[in-house]
């Protein structure tokens, strides 16, 4: 029996601006919530900070069809998972800093320009989600510049610079997915946590202070070079906060799955 127009979800889809049956969209790609095997999802709140176990991962039925989702950001979502899910292990190991470490990608090995869409498109997503716990994300006027880069109309390249941090540590913390406004002053930045990556995005380059352009821009996605960072300090830090999440979390009684890790 054919579904009718209610259960058909007929809607304006956000990508393509076509009236068109919307399905059910994930913000941070299925893949990368590494406890699906037991499909139970860990998230995060955005606006609270309070954990939810999801039987889904955390999607919007409103936002997307299937189209949009499955193919055309389906398709940044697959270069993002090649890069950070795939064989770590071919990555070139270099030491541009003494109390890092640096794996470099050359332009053969990764597509930039998906790369780049893959994480900008988690942020849209967030932003134009209507659902309560992703309503911390509001990009404001720089939903539509994101929207034009994901479209191909235009690059901003001076805005989403973007760094990609590898938790040090293979342990709970790589179940947890979040993403979350970043504490500075000067600019505005945003954090996506998923499959013990910890990624930074800067929406404003120019809004960034000199010290800080200085430190890392040499480490910012470009389409030379990708490079991801192990830092003892940026994981310690990361750990530091999810222990005292799942602390809050454990004292109201929950059990969290374990995750299947990382290769």
């Amino acid at each position: 029996m054919k579904e009718t127009f209610e259960k058909q979800n007929i809607g304006i889809c956000k990508f393509c601006g076509q009236k068109k049956k919307l399905i059910k969209a994930h913000i941070i790609p299925k893949n990368f919530y590494l406890s699906r095997k037991k499909d139970r999802y860990l998230c995060i709140n955005s606006k609270t900070g309070e954990y939810t176990f999801q039987q889904n991962g955390g999607y919007d039925s409103n936002i997307l069809c299937s189209n949009c989702d499955n193919h055309i950001l389906g398709d940044f979502d697959k270069e993002g998972y090649r890069i950070l899910l795939g064989n770590f292990n071919k990555y070139k190991y270099i030491q541009l800093h003494p109390q890092y470490k640096i794996y470099q990608l050359d332009s053969n090995d990764f597509d930039y320009t998906k790369l780049r869409k893959f994480f900008i498109s988690i942020l849209w997503r967030a932003s134009i989600s209507q659902l309560e716990e992703w309503s911390n994300i509001n990009l404001g006027g720089y939903e539509k510049k994101a929207y034009e880069i994901l479209k191909g109309r235009k690059e901003h390249s001076e805005l989403f610079k973007i760094l990609i941090y590898k938790n040090c540590y293979i342990e709970d913390i790589n179940q947890e997915v979040l993403i979350a406004k970043g504490k500075t002053s000067k600019y505005k930045k945003y954090v996506i946590q998923m499959a013990g990556y910890r990624i930074e995005i800067m929406v404003d380059s120019a809004r960034i202070t000199n010290k800080y352009r200085l430190q890392y821009e040499t480490y910012f996605l470009n389409s030379t070079y990708a490079h991801i960072i192990e830092t003892t300090e940026v994981s310690r830090r990361v750990n530091h906060e999810y222990n005292l999440r799942m602390r809050e979390l454990y004292e109201k009684g929950f059990v969290p799955p374990k995750p299947s890790g990382i290769k």
